[in-house]
């Protein structure tokens, strides 16, 4: 299985609530098959939330290869289909957080492309978070 794939939006159920807040039934990212809406991905981002804890899978990691992943699935703009990554700890702790590094972005950048996506049409890789460098402009948390 490929680390970052499509997948058919009639495969998930498209309008579900925040697993966090309830809130809306929309379309919301996933993490290991939950749906999150921004603002609790926000307050997870930044460590005002419960952890998140899910039991790694044995796929490997989108960015770096290493095994030991989370699904994190994503409904790009104006897509008829989802995306779906395996991501490390460290990479899902980045790409929720908006501050991956330059590596990181282009690698997901490269695979996204592949499949036919483009960076700006995933929300948390949008140009207003990063530049075309893969710098992070508007990390959840800066770091000192």
């Amino acid at each position: 299985m490929d680390s970052l794939r499509m997948v058919p939006t009639d495969s998930i159920p498209a309008l579900v609530t925040c697993c966090r807040c309830a809130g809306g039934e929309r379309r919301w990212d996933r993490i290991a098959g939950k749906a999150y809406c921004p603002n609790c991905q926000e307050l997870l981002a930044v460590g005002e939330a419960p952890p998140l804890v899910e039991r790694a899978e044995k796929q490997r990691c989108a960015v770096c290869d290493q095994i030991g992943t989370v699904c994190f699935q994503s409904f790009p703009l104006q897509g008829a289909t989802a995306v779906e990554m395996d991501l490390c700890a460290e990479h899902l702790r980045g790409l929720l957080g908006r501050q991956l590094g330059p590596h990181a972005f282009h690698q997901l950048r490269r695979k996204l492309h592949v499949v036919g996506i483009a960076v700006d049409d995933i929300f948390l890789l949008h140009g207003a978070f990063y530049d075309h460098q893969g710098q992070a402009l508007q990390p959840a948390i800066e770091t000192i």
